[in-house]
C-alpha cells in the first residue's frame, strides 16, 4: 500500500498566497546550510592537503596542489550560494509576473482607452486650445501700465520687420 507524503511541495502549494515566499525561504535556508557545510569541509580538506609534502616539492607547491584539488568543492559551494540567491528571487518573480502584471495591463488599457477618446474629440479642440494659448500669451505680454498703455510695443518701428506678437496684437484690436 502506498503512503501519501504530505510534506512534499506541489505546484498547488506554490500557487496559494504566500506559497512561493514560504517555499523560497525554506529552500534558501536549506541551501545556505549546505553551502556552509561544504565551505567548512573544503577548508578542512584543503588544510589537510597542504600538510602533505612530497620529496622534491618546490616552495608553495603543496599549497598550490591543495588549492587545485579542492576547487571542485569551491565550485560546489559557489553554485550553492548562487542557488540561495535564485531561491530568494522566486517570490519576487512570481509577484512581478503574475500578481502585478494584470494590474499594470489594466492601467495601460485604461490609459489607451482615454487616449482614444481624447483623439476622437481633440481633432477640433486641439486647434481651439492652441489659439487660446497663443491669445493668453499675447495678453500676458501686454499688461496695461499706469497710463493705460501696454508695456509691449504696439507698432513696429521703421526699419524693423513685424513680429508674430505684432500680428497677434493687430488681430486682437481688429
Amino acid at each position: 500500500m502506498t503512503e501519501i507524503n504530505n510534506a512534499r511541495w506541489t505546484s498547488d502549494h506554490l500557487m496559494k498566497p504566500g506559497g512561493t515566499a514560504l517555499y523560497g525561504a525554506q529552500q534558501r535556508e536549506r541551501l545556505r546550510q549546505m553551502a556552509d557545510e561544504v565551505q567548512a569541509l573544503r577548508r578542512e580538506y584543503q588544510a589537510d592537503l597542504e600538510s602533505l609534502r612530497f620529496d622534491g616539492d618546490k616552495p608553495f607547491q603543496n599549497r598550490i596542489r591543495a588549492y587545485l584539488a579542492s576547487r571542485p568543492l569551491a565550485r560546489l559551494e559557489k553554485e550553492l550560494r548562487d542557488a540561495v540567491n535564485d531561491a530568494g528571487k522566486l517570490d519576487k518573480e512570481f509577484q512581478r509576473r503574475y500578481v502585478e502584471l494584470p494590474a499594470k495591463r489594466e492601467k495601460q488599457a485604461e490609459k489607451k482607452e482615454l487616449e482614444k477618446a481624447q483623439k476622437k474629440g481633440l481633432a477640433h479642440s486641439r486647434a481651439v486650445n492652441t489659439a487660446g494659448q497663443l491669445n493668453g500669451v499675447a495678453l500676458g505680454l501686454e499688461d496695461p501700465a499706469k497710463d493705460g498703455k501696454s508695456n509691449g510695443k504696439k507698432d513696429t518701428t521703421e526699419g524693423q520687420e513685424p513680429t508674430f506678437l505684432d500680428y497677434l496684437d493687430n488681430q486682437r484690436r481688429a
